[in-house]
């Protein structure tokens, strides 16, 4: 299968998976909300973000196996579950860190500065991880062809 051909495949897969997302993301938002906004309830809220994070986890892999079911490469299949394993640990830490620190009131500037440079570091390491996945297997869509195509 040809480079072309893969992207459309991944494009009409990336539909079903941003669905998906979706049904994660919105609750999870509720949720962040609702621990940020309570006192007597945080525990509460607190675990079902937990949950929540660990379903989308699991969603991941899922996205992740099927991303890298189009290459036969080993190589270039462990760069792409490293990628998606890199997003999943931004959302944790966007879901469940970042709220947590707002919630004990810890300096303010600090959870900005840890979260800016966590995103810009996983920007950095996208584009690394891609352009390893394109010189190791060129007809491999990287994620930025998929994410450009998509929309």
């Amino acid at each position: 299968m040809n480079k072309h051909e893969r992207l459309k495949k991944m494009i009409k897969g990336n539909r079903k998976w941003l669905l998906v997302r979706l049904g994660f993301a919105i609750p999870l938002a509720v949720l962040i909300f609702l621990f940020l906004q309570t006192e007597t309830h945080a525990l509460l809220y607190g675990s079902l973000m937990i949950v929540a994070l660990l379903a989308y986890g699991l969603n991941a892999i899922r996205e992740s196996r099927f991303m890298s079911s189009f290459t036969e490469r080993v190589r270039a299949k462990r760069i792409i579950h490293i990628q998606y394993a890199f997003d999943y640990v931004m959302i944790v830490f966007i879901g469940f860190a970042f709220p947590l620190l707002m919630k004990l009131e810890t300096i303010s500037w600090v959870p900005f500065l840890v979260f800016s440079l966590t995103a810009l570091a996983l920007l950095f390491v996208e584009r690394l991880l891609d352009e390893k996945v394109k010189l190791i297997d060129p007809e491999q869509p990287t994620r930025r062809d998929v994410k450009r195509e998509s929309f």
